[in-house]
This record gives C-alpha cells, sequence and structure tokens, in this order.
C-alpha cells in the first residue's frame, strides 16, 4: 500500500470512528499531543475524544474531491481534501480538511486536523 492509501485508509477510519462515536479507536488514532482545530476552537486529544463521544452518527459523509498528499519528510504527511457530510438530527456541511500524519514507531498518527467550513 502507498503513503496516499494508507494515510485515505486512516482518515475513512476516523470517518466512520467519529460516526460511530468509537472512542477506543479515535484515542488509538492520536498522537499524546495531538490537536483538533476549527470553529469549535483548538481542542487537545482527550477533547477531541470527547467532544466526538457526544455526536449524533452520520447520515453520510463523502470525499468531494481527489485528496492530495504533501510529504513533510518521510515520517510526516499532511492530507489534504474537501468533504461534505450530514450527522442525523443536523444540516448537512461542507469543509476543507487537512490532517497531519508522524508515523512513531511503524505506525502512522494523526498529529495535528483543521477543518475550515465552506
Amino acid at each position: 500500500m502507498d503513503l496516499k492509501e494508507t494515510l485515505m485508509a486512516l482518515e475513512e477510519q476516523f470517518w466512520e470512528a467519529s460516526s460511530a462515536a468509537n472512542v477506543d479507536l479515535i484515542r488509538g488514532y492520536l498522537t499524546d499531543d495531538a490537536l483538533t482545530v476549527g470553529t469549535f476552537g483548538v481542542l487537545n486529544k482527550e477533547t477531541t475524544i470527547a467532544v466526538n463521544s457526544g455526536q449524533p452518527p452520520f447520515l453520510f459523509w463523502r470525499i468531494d474531491d481527489a485528496p492530495r498528499i504533501l510529504q513533510l519528510m518521510t515520517d510526516s504527511a499532511v492530507v489534504i481534501y474537501k468533504a461534505t457530510a450530514q450527522r442525523e438530527g443536523r444540516e448537512p456541511f461542507t469543509v476543507m480538511m487537512s490532517s497531519t500524519y508522524v508515523n512513531r514507531d511503524g505506525s502512522w498518527k494523526l498529529a495535528f486536523h483543521h477543518q475550515t467550513p465552506l
């Protein structure tokens, strides 16, 4: 599996984990010092997990364009794409996403995630 396939598989796993409020998967997915940024502010790992645990499931989510990968070093890369989703009981939303991954001990983990609403 190449880098793009590996990282996009992780992105899809995170969407699914977020939809199912699977906090164990989310916890293992994030680095200990992970940060998430969006209209909600800046969240650390534990706050990101807590916020996801209380969310309704997604009715749908989709990646709207071809993701771009910017490899920073051999052990770090950024995934950038546009996505549209809708949580149960809420309006659909579209965002630009960027997720920065680091490879620690042979495993890719999410270190930084940013969402910009469109």
